[in-house]
């Protein structure tokens, strides 16, 4: 530890009451305790054929047990692998529970994983049972089950279209719930568990290369839901929707152990489709999505705004500009007595209803960085949104503490349990980079070459994260370190902050930015949102047929041109986009362009896009493109378009 590095000392976030810690216990044992100390409150909400189905701690857990009574009998052991695929649902949930109250291990796999990823997973865990939702995630298991020897059953939760299937262990969750014996001695197996044990693989996004699988103990899951409760003074009984795939390790700490810990109340959407009305019913006072999905709410609500008449619009330009001030605390008494409270019933109390989100206490952005533009509109909104820092193996790291008004920053250190572990420390070391002596995950599975790489907590372990420690001792995430770029003229600039900055445009739903010591300039491929642009076409009179047409229309070139001057003031001279072109197709996991977790796989999208980077260098006016696409039907074809270059005026002063 180098003494001369900036250091933050632990911080401890203001506490409303003293969070319940866990005790040396492991997530099944919480649950046992739970439906003890709280029989009959209730503990998880399911929505079914539009109604809410209510199920207390103590049915819970009987729950548990009856689906861990099952998986054994059909052969899962201590430390076998139970992989799960599927929408968040209280099933999965239950079974990912059963499974660690036996000793095994759950992995979860993203419900949109093409076969490929999911035969990935299920070979290099070593998964023994799959539970599958329905047909089309039993599909992709069957046709991935010869490359996985050593899975014995499939499970499937909706038999619809599975009737006349007699695939070699597929059999369904009913079935063998009715079958299912009691086990004597699973309250002992619950007992023997220990806090170090592994309950769970999460598999990191694989954007360099073969995704690994991260160990995440009891311990570490339970010890990062105390770092959410000590900052964000999450109180018992808050609601929580469940809507965030437990493939993500977030998920684990947020979906899993913090309704354990706290305790809270779980929802489970219908279906993804209606979670923004069911969001609206539930009113959750604690909620975590990604950047893209508040940039998505953003939009909606600008969306909407399109298609207001004009007396509405300047009503809610007005709200909003009276928001971003009482968020900002510039203002009168007059402004805090009349136009203020005026201005929210007005305007800002219907947007927040409109989101789902008059109760919220504590709603997070964690996953990538949040631009402050949108952080500033949700905030102007009245909706405490905080940023969050953190990744699958140290865990979640910083988060704004209630009433924290920094968008350029990650917050400050959460508080770790301190039956688990000793404070987290930071610092930066001399390349600028965060590092951590906090509690980590396990390592990960079958690479302890990767492990090590990581460093160790004596010395400090490195998260690759280029930050700036304020005087205020917060984070402000500036790039990844081997994400900064330098150009061959010398400079030096931040893609990420380009890139987040300009998806906080509602016309932009991706882009990327590109430059590199081989170029003397940056320059953007920018993927335009089919909805807002499609909105403003219609409302300008454009005519277009397909999104390939609406990206390269004059007028939506001019509007993205815009946001990019803007975006480009923010940045020294020598860093700005001096060109971009609209994508003329929306960026795919499918087609390997995403992640599963909508993380850019940038060198899959230069390769597949070079002759766009080429016409932006060379300053072409337009560039032939053609390109393999993939159909939602799995069918493939091809793109043949004309996209155009479009060079950006200097940024204005």
């Amino acid at each position: 530890m180098n003494a001369s590095a900036s250091r933050l000392a632990p911080l401890a976030a203001p506490m409303v009451t003293l969070p319940r810690t866990a005790d040396g216990r492991t997530l099944p044992q919480l649950l046992r305790d739970n439906a003890a100390e709280f029989p009959d409150r209730p503990a998880l909400r399911s929505k079914r054929a539009g109604l809410w189905h209510t199920l207390s701690w103590a049915q819970l857990f009987a729950n548990v047990g009856k689906t861990a009574t099952a998986l054994h009998e059909l052969g899962l052991k201590p430390g076998s692998v139970l992989a799960l695929i599927s929408e968040n649902c209280e099933e999965t949930w239950i079974a990912q529970l059963a499974a660690n109250c036996l000793g095994a291990v759950a992995v979860s796999i993203y419900p949109d994983a093409s076969a490929d990823e999911v035969a990935y997973v299920l070979d290099h865990s070593s998964a023994a049972i799959a539970l599958a939702e329905d047909q089309e995630q039993v599909d992709k298991i069957l046709g991935c089950r010869d490359a996985c020897p050593g899975l014995a059953h499939i499970v499937y939760i909706d038999p619809r279209g599975l009737w006349t299937y007699d695939a070699p262990g597929l059999i369904g969750l009913a079935q063998i719930l009715r079958a299912a014996p009691s086990l004597p001695d699973l309250d002992a197996r619950i007992s023997a568990a220990r806090q170090d044990d592994v309950a769970v693989y999460c598999y990191t996004s694989g954007t360099t290369g073969k995704p690994k699988a991260a160990m995440l103990s009891h311990g570490f899951i339970l010890d990062n839901a105390y770092r959410l409760m000590g900052s964000l003074n999450i109180q018992p009984a808050s609601n929580y929707l469940s809507y965030i795939s437990p493939a993500w390790a977030a998920e684990q700490f947020f979906g899993v152990a913090l309704p354990l810990l706290a305790p809270l109340v779980l929802h489970f959407a219908e279906k993804p489709e209606t979670v923004q009305k069911d969001l609206r019913e539930i009113g959750p006072e604690f909620l975590m999505f990604t950047p893209r999905q508040w940039e998505m709410q953003a939009s909606a609500v600008e969306a909407r705004m399109l298609d207001a008449s004009r007396w509405r619009q300047r009503l809610y330009h007005w709200g909003l500009r009276q928001g971003e001030a009482r968020a900002a605390g510039r203002g009168g008494w007059l402004s805090r007595v009349l136009i203020w409270p005026l201005a929210d019933q007005l305007v800002l109390k219907g947007i927040r209803d409109l989101l789902g989100l008059t109760r919220a206490q504590a709603v997070l952005s964690g996953g990538s960085g949040l631009s402050a533009e949108i952080f500033s509109r949700f905030r102007a909104f009245g909706v405490p949104l905080g940023n969050l820092y953190g990744c699958t193996e140290l865990g979640l790291i910083a988060t704004h503490a209630p009433g924290s008004r920094r968008p350029d920053t990650m917050g400050g250190l959460m508080p770790s349990d301190p039956t688990i572990a000793p404070p987290m420390q930071a610092w930066r070391d001399e390349a600028g980079q965060l590092r951590l002596n906090v509690k980590a995950f396990s390592g990960y599975l079958d690479n302890p070459g990767a492990t090590a790489e990581m460093g160790r907590a004596e010395t400090g372990f490195e998260t690759g994260d280029a930050v700036r420690i304020d005087e205020e001792e917060q984070l402000v995430f500036l790039d990844r370190v081997k994400d900064l770029r330098r150009l061959a003229t010398g400079q030096v600039y931040p893609p990420q902050f380009l890139e987040n900055h300009l998806r906080a445009d509602p016309m932009i739903r991706e882009v990327i930015v590109i430059g590199d010591e081989n170029r003397d300039r940056v320059v953007a491929l920018i993927n335009i949102d089919l909805e807002i642009a499609g909105r403003f076409a219609e409302r300008t009179g454009l005519a277009f047929g397909t999104f390939s047409e609406l990206s390269q229309l004059a007028q939506v070139r001019a509007e993205i041109a815009q946001a990019v001057q803007r975006v480009n003031a923010r940045v020294d001279p020598g860093a700005r986009v001096v060109a971009f072109a609209n994508l003329p197709k929306e960026l795919d996991a499918d087609e390997e362009e995403l992640t599963r977790s909508r993380k850019l796989r940038r060198g899959a999208i230069e390769a597949k896009y070079a002759m766009l980077i080429d016409g932006l260098y060379a300053g072409a006016t337009s560039v032939p493109c053609e390109i393999e696409i993939t159909y939602q039907d799995g069918r493939r074809g091809r793109l043949k378009t004309e996209v155009h270059m479009n060079p950006v005026p200097e940024a204005k002063p």
